[in-house]
């Protein structure tokens, strides 16, 4: 897209968003307005309904200011989008870490800060999750906007992320307290946020009638992005869903939950007690780097002794887990500073989720070696970028879904080469442990490049799997023209035939029937040939009393036994094993031409496997037959050999004849061809199962337990209706 043309569509696409601001900044004022005045009437005590009488005069006041600068704060957004992206992407997208009044301490100023910062995020995550489609098509059409045609959901310049920013940007200046902040951000997102339904239909028309083609972004892959999954009320085994605006696929909600837990519940689930953020209130707040060196001790004693299998991965993780909080503890101390309350939770729940990591039925064993081995540095982001709490594109968790979902995939077979999937994987993990200081940049440059490696074994594997499903239908057409040719000659040969005659059609006229029928099909040219030498030959054995029939039947055997030549040459048949059929069924003919009848067989071609075992009904009655029969081509099965070997595949292909079920690995190769009754009898026995939870991302599948996990221990006393 040239310059002018991007000049063009800025400026429809300002004015588009500019009339949406300007028809809901005034109705948002006039909540703020009402929403203080309830508060103020609702107020417990007089100072509290004094703040927010105070919050109403400075409202009333400087309403027009925020007006304008919100919408200045907006536009301009837009318009670095468009016009200087490189420029939009420092000033609105990268992560500001706002600091005290020390410009070298890097402490966060107070906890009010953090909470405001979480008001942010979470009205933001809320709007975005009701609106994700839509936001997915904007995101799709603007990329081509962008120098590298790839586009975040979150980086769209009226994403709700963005625009909440641009409310606490504008905010900065407010005199009130926290509540009265907490207040605006709570009805911006009801009263505008929840309503950008009206204002993307109109963007994406607008992009689409500009010619822009939506671009899919690579880095979030179908199998990998999924909507979350909705939980019908009263599921057995759940907790019934009470949170409303809680999101079960965000750190933020589970770490929403963690806040809540009494210790009694902490000590239940395995979490250490809170006496590392029980010091002096009056004590400055631990900088990141303080908790960061902390955690890259660890990490480097890690990484000179790593797990080796399952069960030491497990030793050490819970070991980690109480030196971390035993240093953490003697560190705040020692410098006389205290850890807020929310890093203490957030430690919490990415030990939960590395417990998860081990405990993962779905990852094997050896592969949940490797990956635990990041849970230091990516507690270290996590600590460093809140915005790990709610982004689900964040770095971090691309790379460990990207690295979680080709583990889920890999078979154990001894193959620790470096250019193994399991060689790039470890590469990936040394490669984020060999710098415990690299921030985030780090993460994408590891995972662009495990994407590309990822991307060059899919092309393999999907042209590998394709070959390995034309055989196989290749193997059944056979299969299903020799049944064919057998039927057929059972019917066109009589019940007896000499010696000679029987090897020549078992060995050789059966092939040459097959190929043909494969070729050209039955009722073809050459196929009514095939049928009619056969025909010959049979007639040709036939002893005849009449002497002129005799002879008229030896002028027809060398044009016979010429036919029958180039059939033998047409399937390339051994010369000299066909020398000596000649010569056996020219004994056959001398003894027909003298009347008598040549020595004779009966003719059995090969019969087609049978089905043995459980009758029809008992199978289509058994529920694991119904599991075979129903699994879909792409999903993924584990299962045990009768050796003891675990294998897992996907399935290719399965034929609709037979129904032989051909898998393959992670690189296309063939691992097992089954039937459907085969699968039953592992299932039955419990030595398969079926990967239902392979394509959900490893991090949304580890969310989700924890959050289900922690709602069956809160106290129900806290739980909000």
């Amino acid at each position: 897209m040239t310059l002018f043309q991007k000049q063009q569509l800025h400026i429809e696409f300002s004015a588009q968003l500019r009339y949406w601001i300007d028809s809901h900044i005034d109705g948002f004022f006039e909540q703020l307005d009402e929403e203080f005045f309830n508060l103020a009437e609702a107020a417990v005590n007089d100072v509290a309904q004094r703040s927010y009488i105070d919050a109403i005069r400075e409202l009333r006041q400087s309403r027009e200011v925020l007006s304008s600068n919100y919408r200045s704060r907006v536009l301009l957004a837009t318009e670095k989008f468009f016009l200087d992206y490189r420029s939009y992407q420092q000033e609105f997208l990268r992560t500001q870490i706002r600091i005290g009044q020390d410009q070298n301490s890097m402490e966060l100023i107070n906890q009010d800060v953090l909470e405001e910062d979480l008001a942010v995020m979470r009205v933001a995550h809320h709007a975005e999750n009701k609106l994700l489609s839509r936001l997915k098509e904007l995101s799709a059409l603007l990329a081509r906007v962008t120098p590298a045609q790839t586009l975040k959901r979150n980086e769209v310049p009226v994403s709700p992320g963005l625009l909440a920013n641009a409310l606490q940007h504008v905010l900065q200046d407010w005199s009130g307290d926290l509540q009265t902040k907490l207040s605006f951000y709570e009805i911006f997102g009801k009263y505008c946020l929840d309503r950008l339904e009206k204002l993307y239909p109109d963007l994406i028309s607008l992009l689409e009638k500009t010619g822009l083609k939506p671009v899919e972004n690579r880095l979030q892959k179908p199998s990998q992005v999924r909507e979350p999954e909705q939980r019908k009320p009263g599921t057995a085994g759940e907790a019934p869903r009470r949170f409303g605006q809680m999101d079960e696929g965000t750190l933020f909600g589970v770490v929403a939950l963690v806040r809540q837990l009494e210790d009694e519940q902490r000590a239940s689930l395995g979490l250490p007690s809170q006496s590392i953020a029980d010091f002096p209130g009056e004590w400055p707040v631990a900088s990141v780097d303080t908790i960061a060196n902390v955690i890259g001790i660890l990490q480097s004693e890690l990484s000179m002794n790593p797990p080796q299998d399952i069960r030491q991965a497990r030793v050490t993780q819970n070991a980690l887990k109480g030196q971390l909080v035993s240093e953490l503890g003697k560190t705040v101390k020692d410098q006389k500073v205290r850890l807020q309350r929310i890093d203490q939770h957030i430690i919490d729940v990415v030990n939960m989720l590395f417990e998860y990591i081990l405990d993962d039925p779905v990852i094997p064993a050896q592969m949940k070696v490797l990956l635990v081995r990041l849970q230091m540095p990516v507690l270290r982001i996590s600590l460093e970028d809140k915005s790990f709490l709610t982004d689900r594109s964040h770095p971090v968790r691309d790379l460990l879904n990207n690295l979680g979902a080709a583990a889920a995939r890999w078979s154990d077979e001894g193959d620790y080469a470096e250019n193994s999937i399991y060689g790039h994987i470890e590469h990936a993990v040394q490669r984020i442990l060999s710098d415990s200081t690299a921030g985030v940049d780090l993460w994408i440059e590891v995972n662009e490049d495990f994407e590309n490696f990822v991307l060059n074994e899919e092309r393999g594997a999907s042209v590998a799997e394709e070959r390995l499903a034309q055989v196989a239908k290749g193997k059944e057409r056979l299969s299903q023209a020799r049944q064919a040719v057998d039927e057929y000659l059972t019917r066109l040969l009589p019940a007896a035939v000499p010696a000679a005659v029987y090897q020549i059609v078992d060995e050789v006229w059966r092939d040459v029937m097959t190929l043909i029928l494969l070729r050209e099909g039955e009722g073809s040219t050459e196929w009514n040939k095939a049928v009619r030498v056969l025909e010959r030959l049979i007639d040709s054995i036939i002893p005849r009393a009449d002497p002129e029939e005799r002879q008229a039947q030896m002028a027809k055997i060398p044009l016979l036994l010429a036919d029958l030549r180039r059939g033998f040459s047409s399937i390339s048949y051994d010369s000299g094993r066909a020398a000596m059929m000649f010569k056996q069924l020219q004994q056959c003919h001398v003894t027909t031409l003298r009347g008598l009848q040549p020595a004779t067989m009966k003719y059995q071609p090969q019969e087609s496997g049978a089905t043995g075992g459980d009758s029809l009904e008992e199978i289509l009655d058994d529920e694991f037959i119904r599991q075979a029969s129903e699994l879909k081509q792409g999903q993924w099965i584990t299962w045990t050999t009768g050796a003891g070997k675990e294998l897992r595949g996907k399935l290719s292909w399965r034929s609709e004849v037979t129904d032989l079920m051909l898998f393959v690995d992670l690189r296309g190769r063939r691992v097992a061809e089954m039937s459907s009754s085969e699968l039953a009898d592992l299932l039955r026995s419990g030595r398969a199962t079926l990967l239902s939870s392979i394509d959900r991302p490893i991090i949304e599948r580890a969310l989700a337990a924890i959050y289900n996990t922690l709602t069956r221990q809160m106290p129900g006393h806290v739980l909000p209706a």
